[in-house]
């Protein structure tokens, strides 16, 4: 699969590291949504939007629905919605909050953490089997990299965010 070997605009010419990595970065978003639409939402029956939800839930445990949209970047109406769709689905449980009956707490369900375990499960074996060649140390260096590139992108888009906050913008 040779999804982006060259710059996005061929006409443009790679002059910085930035836009190489920016390009790596699009192709290999590019590459996993392939995979994605072929073989793992399908089968799944979940949209990436609600594995999204199910795994801050995952990771974070029971929270409010303001704090799952915070870690999302979205609103918390985008996940009010989702919630209640995916609550039908017995994906995840709410109940009241004791310190405020206004709010609710979100949990995932075991039926949620099987969904979710096996749509993970089948990611690892197709990224597995499309990096065979590599060995666990390579695939360590990898992650690591893509981390350290996920939270410098992170930290500055927080940063802008901080300053536009701070400024009324």
């Amino acid at each position: 699969m040779q999804l982006a070997q060259q710059t996005s605009v061929p006409e443009v010419e790679r002059d910085t590291p930035a836009q190489e990595v920016l390009e790596g970065v699009s192709s290999l978003i590019r590459a996993v949504r392939c995979i994605e639409h072929r073989h793992l939402w399908p089968d799944s029956g979940l949209r990436r939007a609600d594995a999204s939800v199910l795994k801050v839930l995952a990771k974070g445990g029971e929270q409010r629905t303001g704090e799952i949209a915070t870690k999302l970047g979205v609103d918390a109406s985008v996940v009010s919605r989702q919630l209640t769709a995916l609550e039908s689905d017995g994906l995840v449980s709410r109940r009241p909050d004791p310190a405020d009956a206004r709010v609710s707490l979100v949990a995932l369900s075991d039926a949620g953490q099987r969904r979710l375990e096996a749509l993970y499960a089948n990611y690892t074996k197709h990224l597995r089997a499309a990096l065979a060649d590599w060995d666990d140390e390579r695939m360590a260096d990898a992650a690591e990299a893509l981390r350290r590139v996920a939270g410098a992108v992170t930290e500055a888009a927080e940063s802008v965010r901080r300053v536009n906050t701070s400024t009324g913008d």
